[in-house]
This record gives structure tokens, sequence and C-alpha cells, in this order.
């Protein structure tokens, strides 16, 4: 997180706290390991998801039948259209994978901050952890269209048992119908995992009392006060499309919700 807000700090807050990376590597943990992830930004999620794969692979018998990858066994694919965020990412897996993740892999790792982190270049970089769980940043330009064409191709990618939606908050749905269409990205019984389902908390204004007009006037002020209406505003309007998602996937007999109010709102739709 440190780090983010010294290289990125425009988006540190969108990193995912220790709370709710604690409770993402215990998930992961519990299946057999396979982690897609739709929104990589600085890879704290990714971290937490690899350490729960590599558990997972410590708990079964991959240590027997090599590394976790594309085809089969704990391994992380993580899609992300940002290249900067992806130098982040890769930078801070890298480290993990080198050194591990104990005081002195830490301190290690926080000389990030210092720069400088170069954006990523090419289409993918691949890690390995604990000789155990695979990693891979694949940089796609519309991951919606990636995640369609995985769900809908015959390629050797085996199915994952997790996918963690962090991603366009305006398409939630067409992931989660791109994801329960049929088994080959997401296996029967699986795990959706979207996040900032509450946003902000102004999701439950929208749920009580929706925004009037008043909203949606020309504003007046200083362009300090315009500037921050504006981003009220958008976030206000993006509250309104997680409401709808919310509202909608609940319905979904293709899927069972939890919502949990941890942080910005997490969502656990388990795939019938």
């Amino acid at each position: 997180e440190l780090n983010t807000a010294a290289l990125l700090p425009s988006g540190a807050h969108m990193v995912s706290g220790a709370m709710q990376g604690s409770l993402l590597k215990m998930l992961a943990s519990q299946t057999s390991g396979r982690v897609l992830e739709i929104g990589s930004f600085t890879g704290y999620a990714t971290a937490c998801f690899l350490e729960g794969a590599a558990i997972a692979g410590e708990l079964g018998e991959r240590k027997e039948t090599g590394i976790g990858g594309r085809e089969g066994g704990p391994f992380v694919l993580s899609l992300e259209r940002d290249r900067r965020a992806l130098g982040i990412a890769s930078a801070h897996i890298k480290a993990m994978s080198e050194l591990g993740l104990d005081e002195d892999a830490a301190e290690e790792a926080s000389k990030l901050a210092d720069g400088p982190i170069v954006d990523f270049e090419g289409d993918s970089v691949s890690f390995t952890y604990k000789g155990i769980a695979g990693c891979e940043f694949l940089r796609v330009n519309d991951a919606l269209a990636t995640v369609e064409e995985m769900a809908s191709s015959q390629s050797q990618l085996a199915p994952f048992d997790i996918a963690f939606v962090d991603a366009d908050k305006t398409r939630l749905m067409d992931y989660v119908d791109a994801l329960a269409s049929n088994d080959r990205l997401l296996k029967k019984g699986g795990l959706i995992i979207v996040d900032n389902v509450l946003w902000k908390g102004l999701v439950l204004d929208a749920n009580n009392n929706g925004y009037d007009s008043s909203d949606e006037t020309s504003p007046t002020g200083s362009n300090e006060e315009k500037a921050l209406l504006k981003k009220n505003r958008r976030a206000r309007k993006l509250a309104m499309k997680m409401h709808q998602f919310n509202s909608e996937v609940v319905r979904d007999e293709r899927v069972e919700v939890v919502m949990m109010p941890i942080r910005d709102g997490l969502s656990l739709i388990r795939k019938r």
C-alpha cells in the first residue's frame, strides 16, 4: 500500500486492505488454488491469492507433479490494461517470488517506493512462488472481451476455482454472464468475487432514497468546488450502477450471493 501511494498516489485508496487480503488468501487456500483475477492494479490482491494458491498446493499433491500453470495446478492469472499498474504489480510479485514474505523480504520490497518503476512492456510475464504456485500477468486491451473469449474457446486453460472481478463497474453483470454461461473458465461451484459493491457507502443511499434531479444541476462556486461536485456526481452514478448490479445478481438463479460489509463491500457469488 505504501509503495502504491508513492508510485501511483491517485490510486492508493484502491488497494485491498489487510483484512480483505487475509480473506482472499484463505478462500484461495481452500480450493485447488486456481484464481482468475480481473484487474491486477498494483498486485496486493494478486499476492494474497498467490500465497493462498501456494498453501493449496502444499496441502495437495502438486509438489510431486510440478508447478501450477495454465493447464492445471495452483495458478493465478491476472488481467490488467494499465501498463504503469502492471509494472508495479509485476515488481511486487517478482520480489515475493524471489524473497518470500518474511521481514527481510518486506524491507526489500519497501525499496520499490524509491523507484524507478518501468511501465510494463510486452504482453505477459510469469513467476513461480515457493516452487509450487504459478502466476502470470497478462496485459489486455479489454478484459471483458478476453474473459468472453476464454469462456467460449476450447483452449488448454484449465477452469478456475475463483474469479475475482475488480474491473469496469458498468459491466459487472456481463462478467458474471461470461463466467456463469458454462464451466470452461469457472468450474461448477466456483466463486465469483466482486469488489466495491457498497461503493463508498453510497449504494446504501441509492437503495434507500435514490438521487434526485438536484444532483444534476449546473455547478456553481470555485473551480475546486465544481471539481468536487463533479467527482461526487460520478461517484453517485457509479453507486447507482453498483446498486443495479447488486439487485440483478441476487435474482439470478444461476448463482447464490453473500454480500460482506468489509472495506468497500465484497460479494461472494457461488456458481450453482
